[in-house]
């Protein structure tokens, strides 16, 4: 049995500066508590400069079992033993972990182990629903660079190079701790293709892993022997590696670079050996789903022994913005895939299967795009998602809470959505379809009521969008 303590609520000082996970939600609302004043008076007597309000005490048993109770003076509240206690019935809900290392469970390569400093983290995400009716952001993702060696023919990114500087090392890591302090427990690094910024080592490293988990979506051209190592050494929680099709021609045809195939399947094995989670990044099609080839990718995940395979909807945007809509998933194609990763995932057996049908659809957290989940990209644009043409400000301008704050007051993301917005044709006729296909992408939110209606031209699409590229 491992037992650990984590300060969930923390205060010091005249005035009271409160510290700890669930410090953001509920100072404003403590500030004028007569019975906290009162803890901190007795603390204080007792030469105390800093008094533990809320804790909890954490146990996980050798299989995997996760229990934890509230501690500190606020833990004698219903309250808030009723917000631990939901802690721990949330854990158990999850079921087995796919993994178990250090004492530690993990459920999923996108979410911090639990338990975890950064893990407690997610407790203030909850109570910000509950008392604010919108939670805070838990994932971030981060485009650092346009810059790519593959020129994909469906590439989502696409429509964001410009030229121009991108984003610099410090200004990066500004981002980083301003998304750290609104909540997000999951830095996710992306392009382009990361690897390929020499400071990609020190963004890593600089994510405060008591803070958040650091992870990484690439092309596998790059993992080399070293740069795995130095990934593992810099402190990645996880990479992803995007692979296509299991067929490895058809990979690299799409990618258009032979031999990238292979090099990711090698790269991801070095990033396993130097102790990375490793997951493969994949998408489905109707086609893909009813030929065989979603389950292909799954079998090849299992062959190569991944932890994860994310397979993801395909979704109209970057270079597929206007044309792709004809191969949506439709609602019985999403209920095959769900069904896909509730077999997989039956036994409990690696590799993990996630699928967005699942995940960001009706029977799983829906949209989390603007609800918990912020996408920046390299000139420093930040929108609700990576899939999302839409800029709600600007970091060398605004500061990341600023922006996320203008963003979730914005009406087509002050409330949960139980589905994709990318994939709903209501809000893609609202917002996406009047979206000059010249730009600038990503539109700025405050001028899309200045658009006429422009929707674009069928005949022009078919001409300048094809998506014959997507094999299957």
């Amino acid at each position: 049995m491992h037992r650990q303590h984590f300060a969930l609520l923390k205060a010091s000082g005249r005035p009271t500066q409160f510290s700890g996970p669930l410090a953001r939600v509920l100072s404003s609302r403590l500030q004028s508590s007569k019975l906290l004043k009162f803890f901190i008076n007795v603390a204080s007597l007792g030469g105390h400069r800093e008094v533990e309000l809320l804790g909890m005490d954490t146990e996980t048993s050798s299989d995997g079992v996760f229990s934890c109770k509230a501690s500190g003076p606020l833990g004698l509240l219903a309250s808030a033993r009723k917000a631990v206690n939901s802690v721990q019935r949330a854990v158990r809900n999850r079921g087995k972990p796919i993994i178990i290392r250090d004492n530690r469970l993990i459920y999923t390569s996108y979410q911090p182990p639990v338990p975890s400093n950064a893990s407690m983290k997610l407790l203030g995400s909850r109570l910000s629903l509950e008392l604010t009716g919108h939670p805070q952001p838990t994932v971030c993702t981060l485009q650092i660079t346009t810059r790519c060696q593959a020129n994909c023919i469906h590439c989502s990114a696409a429509r964001h190079k410009r030229p121009g500087n991108e984003l610099s090392t410090d200004e990066w890591k500004r981002v980083v701790r301003e998304a750290e302090a609104l909540g997000v427990v999951s830095v996710v690094f992306t392009g382009g293709e990361p690897l390929l910024r020499p400071d990609v080592f020190d963004l890593i490293r600089w994510v405060d892993k008591n803070e958040a988990v650091a992870l990484m979506f690439c092309n596998g051209l790059l993992l080399t022997k070293e740069n795995a190592q130095k990934l593992a050494d810099a402190g990645l929680w996880c990479i992803h590696a995007s692979i296509d099709s299991p067929d490895p021609a058809a990979h690299d045809e799409m990618r258009r670079v032979p031999g990238c195939f292979d090099r990711a399947i090698e790269g991801l094995a070095r990033c396993k050996d130097a102790g990375i989670l490793t997951g493969i990044s994949t998408y489905a099609t109707p086609e893909r789903l009813h030929n065989g080839q979603v389950v292909e990718m799954i079998e090849l995940a299992k062959r190569l022994g991944v932890d994860e395979i994310t397979i993801f909807d395909v979704v109209p945007t970057g270079r597929l913005l206007t044309q792709d809509r004809k191969y949506l998933l439709t609602d019985e194609d999403k209920a095959e895939l769900c069904r896909l990763e509730e077999k997989y995932n039956e036994g409990h057996s690696l590799p993990h299967v996630i699928t967005q049908a699942h995940v960001n659809g009706p029977t799983g957290v829906g949209c989390y795009a603007g609800w918990c989940q912020f996408y920046v990209t390299a000139f420093g644009d930040v929108t609700p998602c990576d899939f999302t043409p839409i800029s709600f400000g600007n970091v060398r301008e605004t500061s990341v809470e600023t922006i996320w704050n203008r963003m979730t007051r914005h009406p087509a993301y002050c409330s949960h959505m139980n589905h994709c917005r990318m994939q709903d044709p209501k809000f893609r006729e609202r917002y996406v379809d009047r979206i000059p296909l010249t730009g600038p992408f990503p539109y700025p939110a405050n001028e899309l009521d200045n658009l006429k209606d422009n929707r674009h031209d069928e005949e022009m699409i078919e001409a300048e969008y094809s998506s014959l590229g997507i094999k299957g």
